[in-house]
C-alpha cells in the first residue's frame, strides 16, 4: 500500500514538472510578443529541438549517468558528460537560432549589423534556464527514487528483524515455562503421587498450545484463558494444602485476540517465588475485559527473605520486550510490593477483530 503510493507521488511530482517545463520556453525564448509564438518558425524549431533534447537528457541523467557514473563514485566523468551535454545544446540552440529566417531579418534591418558570433548570443539566458531545471529535476528525481527504494527495503529488513525477533523471544518462552512444568510433573512420580497421570494430560494439553498456537502472532484470548487454567491445575496437582489458588476471569468473546504465552511468565514467577511449604500462600490471577482493554493482574504473597522476581531471569524480561514490539504505547504493565504481596498489573488495548486469524510467524 504504501509503496503504491510512493509511486503516485513520483508520478504526479513528474507530471506537474513537464507541465510546467512545456510552457516555460513561451518565456524565455524570443518571438514577436504581438503575435502567437506559434507564427515564428524559429521558435517552432527552437521549442522542438529543446524539449526533445532536454527529455532525452532528462531520462539519460537519471537513468544512465547518475547510476553507472555518479553511483560508482566516477565524479569527474559524470562532470565531464553534463557539461558536455550542455556545451553541446547550447551550441545546437545557437546554430538554430543563428540561421533562423528571423534571426538573419533582424540583423538585415539593423544597418551596419553584420551578423556575427557573440559570446552573449551564445550562452542567452533562457536555454541555460531550461537546462538546468532539466538537470536539477532529473537528479532530484533519481535521489527521490532512490530515497523511496530505501525507505522500502528499510522497512522490509525492519519487519524481517522484528519477526526473528519475535520468534527468538517466543523460543525463549517456551523452553523456560516447559522446563519449570517438567520439575513440577517429576516432582510427582517421584513421590509416587496418583496425580502424575492427571498431570501428565493436563502438560500434553499445554505442550499442544505451546507447539502450536503459539506460533501464531495473535490467538484468542479464550485460548490463553483455556491455557492458564490447564497450567493453574497442574500447580495445583502438585502444590500442597497451604497454597491457594484463585482464577477469576471474565466471559470473554472469541473475536478478542492476544499475543500467546504473554501472561504466562508472570504467573510463572509468582509459584517460583510466592509459594512455600511452610506457610498458608496465595495466589491470585484475574483477566477481565473492559471497554476494548484487557486487564490482567496476579498477586502472590512476599515470602521472607526472597527477592522480588521483577528482572530476575528471562520471563519477565522478554515479556517487557514482546509488550515494547507488538503493542508499543498501547499497554500499561505496572509491577510493585505492597503490603507484603506482590502485585503485577497489565492493561492492554484490546479492540475486537472479526473475522481475523493469526499469522504464522
Amino acid at each position: 500500500m504504501e509503496t503504491g503510493k510512493n509511486k503516485i507521488l513520483q508520478s504526479v511530482f513528474t507530471l506537474v514538472f513537464w507541465a510546467c517545463f512545456l510552457m516555460l520556453p513561451f518565456l524565455f525564448f524570443p518571438f514577436d510578443r504581438d503575435k502567437s509564438a506559434f507564427q515564428s518558425s524559429r521558435f517552432i524549431e527552437l521549442y522542438i529541438f529543446s524539449i526533445l533534447y532536454l527529455a532525452a537528457f532528462f531520462y539519460v541523467n537519471s537513468g544512465i549517468l547518475i547510476p553507472r557514473l555518479l553511483g560508482k563514485r566516477k565524479a569527474l566523468i559524470y562532470s565531464l558528460c553534463i557539461l558536455g551535454a550542455f556545451l553541446l545544446y547550447l551550441t545546437i540552440y545557437y546554430v538554430l537560432w543563428y540561421n533562423a529566417a528571423e534571426t538573419i531579418e533582424g540583423f538585415a534591418r539593423r544597418r551596419g549589423r553584420r551578423r556575427e558570433w557573440r559570446w552573449f548570443y551564445f550562452f542567452r539566458l533562457g536555454p541555460i534556464v531550461l537546462f538546468l531545471l532539466a538537470f536539477t529535476f532529473s537528479s532530484v528525481s533519481k535521489l527521490i527514487a532512490r530515497w523511496f527504494y530505501a525507505e522500502k527495503i528499510k522497512e522490509e529488513v525492519s519487519k524481517q528483524q522484528l519477526q526473528t525477533e519475535l520468534s527468538l523471544l517466543r523460543s525463549q518462552v517456551n523452553p523456560h515455562f516447559l522446563f519449570n512444568t517438567l520439575n513440577s510433573i517429576y516432582a510427582l512420580t517421584v513421590s509416587g503421587d496418583e496425580k502424575a497421570s492427571d498431570a501428565v494430560m493436563k502438560l500434553s494439553g499445554i505442550m499442544r498450545y505451546t507447539l502450536e498456537e503459539s506460533q501464531s502472532e495473535y490467538v484468542p484470548l479464550q485460548n490463553e484463558v483455556n491455557f492458564i487454567n490447564n497450567y493453574l491445575e497442574l500447580q495445583r496437582i502438585r502444590s500442597t494444602e497451604k497454597v491457594q489458588i484463585v482464577f477469576k476471569v471474565d466471559t470473554v468473546s472469541q473475536q478478542v485476540r492476544i499475543a500467546p504465552l504473554l501472561l504466562i511468565p508472570f504467573i510463572e514467577n509468582a509459584f517460583k517465588f510466592g509459594v512455600s511449604a511452610r506457610q498458608h500462600t496465595q495466589i491470585e490471577v484475574g483477566i477481565r475485559v473492559r471497554n476494548n482493554k484487557l486487564i490482567f493482574t496476579c498477586i502472590n504473597d512476599l515470602l521472607p527473605k526472597v527477592n522480588t522476581p521483577e528482572g530476575t531471569g528471562t520471563g519477565i524480561v522478554n515479556v517487557r520486550r514482546r509488550l515494547d514490539l507488538l503493542y508499543k504505547k498501547n499497554y500499561q504493565l505496572q509491577i510493585q510490593t505492597a503490603d507484603h504481596k506482590y502485585q503485577v498489573y497489565l492493561e492492554l488495548d484490546i479492540a475486537p477483530q472479526e473475522g481475523k486469524t493469526g499469522n504464522k510467524a
